[in-house]
């Protein structure tokens, strides 16, 4: 790809990528629930599990940590973790680009 190419197509990564505010680096959960209560159906069969509940899980040095969701902002927190994926794709493209820019000539010949 010449160095103009690679530019144009730079900046069109650099448009779609979401923005930084708007992003959590973690998995986005739907979970569902056996109870404590010994006589709840829940402890019959799966189907009767309370839920579903809403977490993102991430991970912090050897940690993981899990944050639960209300279903209000189910929405905007499962927009929150697709757009870190969106974001670290964008980073891993501009990063092929850079190297490919880096390897560029610049018309001189060997």
């Amino acid at each position: 790809m010449e160095e103009e190419k690679i530019k144009v197509e730079k900046e069109k990564v650099l448009r779609a990528a979401p923005a930084l505010g708007e992003v959590i680096r973690g998995t986005f959960r739907k979970v569902r629930l056996e109870c404590i209560r010994k006589k709840c159906k829940c402890h019959k069969a799966k189907k009767y599990w309370h839920g579903p509940f809403y977490r993102i899980s991430y991970g912090k040095g050897k940690k993981i940590y899990t944050v639960y969701v209300p279903k209000e902002k189910k929405v905007q927190a499962k927009r929150y973790t697709d757009n870190y994926k969106k974001l670290w794709d964008a980073i891993e493209r501009i990063s092929e680009l850079n190297i490919q820019l880096l390897k560029a000539k610049n018309g001189r010949k060997k």
